[in-house]
């Protein structure tokens, strides 16, 4: 993969990198999503892993301090809103997903604004919900939609939780038929949105994420040593993280498989091991691009 001379510069000089590493994410997902669906997770993919690689090996420091820091500061979206809105949180969206709503948007004739926020540390539902809740009655108010074909609304919810995509992401095993899970796994997740569109009133509705998600697949993971992989299996076992308090893994910190930060362990970028028995092929709870960088899409009818 060929990294421009000025995206470098400007790595270099800016004091705040996190714009720009998520502007050339979205632009590697975007120019994939003019083909099919399993061209389009493939190739964009292959191009996210190669700049994850790129900037794990000269900018390390953007996944120790600058992407755990901007997840555990960035205010809440759900504060300081206007009246006439409502926000869908689809559970698991990554920009992968993101990118395609927005273009599927855009087909209809509807003009999407798109931004970025941030997952929480670590990157995963729960500790997303814990952070929104704090000093607000935000989560308490989520209508929650399970079945994307029975969807009642009354028209008048302003906080909606989606639990697909990453409900179907979960049922996603190794041995199992990935490419066509990706795009069922989309499909229903376009679904949900379009249906959801036709029945809120607000003008104003806010599609995010609380969440992406990294794949553990052969191809899109850094694979690490043996030594380095025990390690991490007896001190992780499936998970991307653990607590501080599960003990000293200092060296596997300084080995540069994992960082520290806000009283976690957090694996770092793509590293991935087996471990025995059913092993979920999408991860997330660490601290990775894919993970923690997440779409927010703003569409006005």
């Amino acid at each position: 993969m060929k990294i421009e001379s000025g995206f470098i510069k400007s790595l270099i000089e800016k004091d705040n990198a996190v714009p720009l590493v998520w502007q050339h994410l979205w632009s590697i997902w975007l120019r994939q999503a003019n083909g099919d669906l399993k061209d389009f997770y493939y190739r964009g993919e292959e191009e996210a892993f190669l700049f994850e690689d790129f900037l794990l090996k000269t900018y390390d420091e953007f996944f120790t301090k600058e992407l755990p820091r901007a997840c555990l500061n960035s205010p809440s979206l759900f504060h300081g809103t206007a009246n006439d809105f409502c926000f869908v949180v689809m559970d698991g969206m990554s920009i992968r997903e993101g990118v395609l709503i927005f273009k599927a948007l855009q087909k209809v004739g509807l003009t999407p604004k798109v931004s970025y926020s941030f997952s929480s540390i670590p990157s995963d539902t729960q500790s997303f919900r814990e952070k929104i809740k704090s000093g607000s009655a935000v989560s308490d108010r989520f209508v929650e939609i399970n079945n994307p074909k029975q969807i009642r609304l009354s028209g008048r919810e302003k906080y909606i939780w989606s639990y697909f995509p990453d409900v179907m992401l979960d049922k996603i095993q190794a041995g199992h038929t990935v490419i066509s899970d990706l795009e069922n796994m989309y499909r229903t997740a376009e679904k949900i949105v379009f249906e959801l569109l036709k029945k809120i009133n607000s003008e104003k509705i806010v599609i995010l994420s609380d969440h992406g998600y990294i794949r553990s697949d052969p191809g899109f993971s850094f694979s690490v040593p043996e030594g380095a992989r025990k390690k991490l299996r007896e001190a992780f076992g499936g998970s991307r993280f653990v607590t501080m308090e599960k003990g000293d893994l200092s060296e596997l910190v300084l080995a540069g498989y994992i960082t520290e930060f806000s009283g976690y362990y957090l694996i770092k970028s793509r590293y991935t091991w087996p471990v025995p028995g059913k092993f979920n092929i999408y991860l997330h709870g660490g601290i990775s691009l894919m993970e923690c960088l997440v779409p927010v899409i703003e569409v006005e009818k």
